[in-house]
């Protein structure tokens, strides 16, 4: 479902929860057996905003908390154009919502090392793809892909490190020479389920490498971007690599020799090599893999009962416009009958009206999310992922078997 709002206001439709039953009868009486449901989320938009609750996440290797920067491997450095691994997700029969890849970004706005400069918020296009493969045919055409231009921000200015060449991170104390930049990918309109085992590929094109390659200038900033990278055997938390050692590649045939990335010579094609055995050198002597997280929509819902766990809320928001957008915060409510205070599992639509389960009996931790961040063309926030937000069921003393398995409603403002 989508909702337009003209001014600084929106709100957006989310299926959230589904309300399930509690197991054994014991402690609230009141429900009796197991039980659980589906959610789903709408999108809405506003001056160009676009939020949409996230679904289950069925992959990740990447690393929360997000550090200033990771190690990554550079396209244009190695003659690489497509980098990606096979991996076997959390079983699932719902469909894909977004992918997330973490990027480096090394590039200034001007001169380079000790002399890098960056006016803050200045960031550079890069066309990017994200590919998903059956594993028997790597090499034919996608399953399922999305490219898409993001705004990628320059690494901020060379300042406050003894190595005058990086950056200082406040946040985490520490310097660094690459920025850690999270772009999202967006599947959610192609219905599309991922297969187990599938193949994924991060695709694009520098001055000297791709399909085809960019040429031009070798001051190009792409040059700069890089793929971030985890380590598969400790880094990998949901789902699993589904052989380890190893990764898929597509570069330039020959050019790419072993230790670079892999422990052999590249051939042609996005194909699969070893990268176990390469001793000291290169990619594989920390077991690197791409730092991405994919998830689903319309998760099997957690339980959420009264006097049970909260259960967490993570949207993103992206900034679907050509300008700069202010995001001040994101509140989250339950969709309310306001003639009965009955819940409403569709906001605004009497007709979903869940009598006897009143909206009152939920209630939200961390809400509203303080974002207080401008969103440059093109970008994603994340914060919503890591504040806690959650929806818990209060324990009311009385009989609440009328939001037994209903779907409860959550409409997401933002200022």
């Amino acid at each position: 479902m989508r909702f337009l709002f003209g001014h600084k206001k929106m709100a957006v439709v989310g299926l959230a929860l589904t309300v399930a039953l509690l197991g054994g009868g014991a402690a609230f009486a009141y429900f009796t057996s197991s039980g659980g449901g589906t959610g789903s989320a709408g999108v809405g938009t506003a001056a160009n905003l676009s939020i949409h609750q996230d679904g289950q996440t069925v992959y990740d290797s990447t690393i929360a908390p997000a550090p200033g920067n990771l190690p990554s491997l550079g396209y244009e450095a190695t003659g690489t154009y497509e980098l990606g691994t096979e991996v076997t997700p959390v079983a699932s029969s719902s469909s894909l919502s977004t992918v997330v890849v973490d990027m480096s970004s090394w590039a200034c706005e001007s001169g380079s090392g000790a002399t890098c400069l960056t006016t803050p918020g200045a960031t550079f296009p890069a066309a990017i793809t994200l590919n998903i493969y059956s594993p028997a045919s790597p090499a034919g055409s996608p399953l399922a892909s999305v490219t898409k231009t993001f705004q990628i921000p320059f690494r901020p200015t060379s300042t406050g490190c003894a190595d005058n060449t990086a950056w200082y991170d406040a946040t985490t104390g520490a310097c660094y020479h690459g920025l850690l930049t999270p772009i999202t990918f967006n599947f959610s309109s192609q219905d599309f389920v991922l297969p187990s085992p599938f193949v994924y590929g991060i695709e694009y094109s520098t001055v000297d490498y791709g399909q085809p390659p960019l040429g031009g200038l070798e001051s190009n900033p792409v040059n700069s971007l890089n793929v971030a990278l985890s380590t598969e055997s400790t880094d990998v938390t949901v789902g699993s690599d589904t052989e380890i050692g190893k990764v898929f590649v597509a570069g330039t045939q020959g050019d790419i020799g072993p230790g670079e990335v892999t422990c052999q010579t590249l051939g042609s094609g996005f194909a699969q090599y070893s990268t176990s055995g390469c001793g000291n050198n290169g990619f594989g002597s920390t077991s690197n893999i791409p730092a991405v997280q994919f998830n689903v929509t319309n998760p099997v819902a957690p339980d959420l009962y009264p006097g049970g766990s909260p259960q967490p809320i993570s949207f993103t928001v992206d900034n679907l416009g050509s300008a700069p957008a202010h995001l001040g915060s994101v509140d989250i409510s339950v969709a309310t009958n306001s003639a009965t205070g009955d819940v409403e599992s569709v906001p605004g639509d009497a007709n979903t009206d869940v009598p006897g389960c009143l909206a009152v009996w939920f209630g939200f931790n961390n809400v509203p999310v303080v974002e207080n961040t401008s969103l440059s063309p093109g970008s994603t926030d994340f914060l919503s992922s890591v504040t806690g937000a959650s929806i818990y069921m209060s324990e009311s003393g009385s009989n609440q078997d009328a939001c037994e398995g209903a779907s409860i409603g959550l409409v997401f403002t933002t200022s």
